[in-house]
């Protein structure tokens, strides 16, 4: 009986710890990752750097607290995005303390 009791709480656990992950690759003490998200790609040979850009972020604390917007309208919103090109995100966290989000747009 401890042994299933012990199993149960180990398993509700690693559900709440990675309930949230959306990433391609994940630590499970720390993440620092860039990857990308399709889009409509470029056209004319413009590069990420020759194109405005806006940033939308989101942090979560103690996986109790969660604040901002990480979502592809508000990054393209806060750059003046009406056509997009690329999409970039970043996540960092520390354990299951701290995580953060940021959604970097990319177009015209």
């Amino acid at each position: 009986m401890k042994k299933i009791s012990f199993f149960v709480v180990i398993s509700l656990f690693a559900n709440i710890i990675f309930a949230n992950q959306s990433v391609n690759a994940m630590g499970l003490f720390y993440t620092n990752i860039d990857y990308p998200i399709t889009a409509t790609g470029a056209s004319n040979g413009q590069t990420p750097s020759s194109l405005k850009s806006g940033i939308g972020k989101s942090m979560n604390i103690l996986g109790l607290v969660e604040t901002g917007d990480a979502g592809i309208r508000e990054a393209a919103s806060n750059g003046g995005i009406k056509k997009i090109h690329f999409i970039d995100a970043n996540e960092k966290s520390v354990f299951f303390f701290f995580r953060k989000i940021t959604t970097t747009v990319y177009g015209e």
